[in-house]
């Protein structure tokens, strides 16, 4: 009897894992994706606390590495289903230069997106910021509104004008076709060996998808 098509388990990759935000999204992640197979941490620095989730039923990766370099990003990439972007310099108090602020919110999520591209990563989530919501110059107020309402906004600093940007490439990023060099398709058991099963190798020389790619925004109070 034919076995049931089951759904396909996930790898995720949070960047910026052992950030504050980033590791509430890996625990979250542990605890809420019944779909999760492996579970990549990518971090400037790594935390020692990803030492007690490695002992767990999901594969947890800790991977060391900067989102300013691309082909770190790449490589932490390949073969992942979900991407989760936050890593980030934060700077409300102009202590960072704006040359570094650039590279790493702007030129870094650039290279995530390119990666996705290139290793035919569908899912990318951005974490964005209420800095890039204002401040609006002539003292409007913000009422339920959402991301979509129009509102007059003029950024001065580095940190809210490198998230504005960042944010707008990954929105133009949507739809992008992402193309991966092996097979898109996915069957029962093949990664039961905890090794790539040949049964999951390239059944045509390309295959193309868009890259969904979406934003969110997170906010603090000092």
């Amino acid at each position: 009897m034919a076995e049931s098509i089951q759904a396909p388990m996930l790898v995720y990759l949070v960047t910026g894992g052992c950030g504050f935000l980033g590791e509430h999204i890996v625990r979250m992640l542990l605890e809420q994706e019944p779909r999760l197979r492996e579970l990549r941490v990518f971090d400037l620095h790594l935390s020692s606390w990803l030492e007690e989730l490695k002992t767990g039923p999901v594969q947890v990766t800790a991977i060391q590495g900067d989102v300013t370099q691309a082909h770190e990003v790449a490589a932490a990439m390949a073969g992942t289903h979900v991407v989760i972007h936050t890593a980030g310099l934060v700077d409300v108090f102009g202590r960072a230069s704006p040359k570094t602020i650039h590279e790493v919110n702007v030129q870094g999520t650039q290279n995530v997106i390119e990666a996705c591209v290139q290793t035919g990563t569908q899912f990318l989530v951005y974490t964005s910021s209420m800095e890039v919501v204002g401040p609006n110059i002539k003292g409007h107020p913000f009422y339920r509104g959402n991301e979509d309402t129009p509102y007059e906004i003029v950024h001065k600093h580095p940190y809210p004008c490198s998230k504005a940007r960042a944010e707008q490439l990954v929105l133009e990023a949507n739809g992008r076709k992402a193309t991966w060099p092996g097979c898109m398709c996915w069957w029962p058991e093949s990664w039961s060996s905890g090794q790539d099963s040949w049964v999951a190798k390239c059944i045509s020389a390309m295959t193309s998808h868009p890259i969904r790619a979406t934003r969110t925004s997170t906010w603090s109070s000092w």
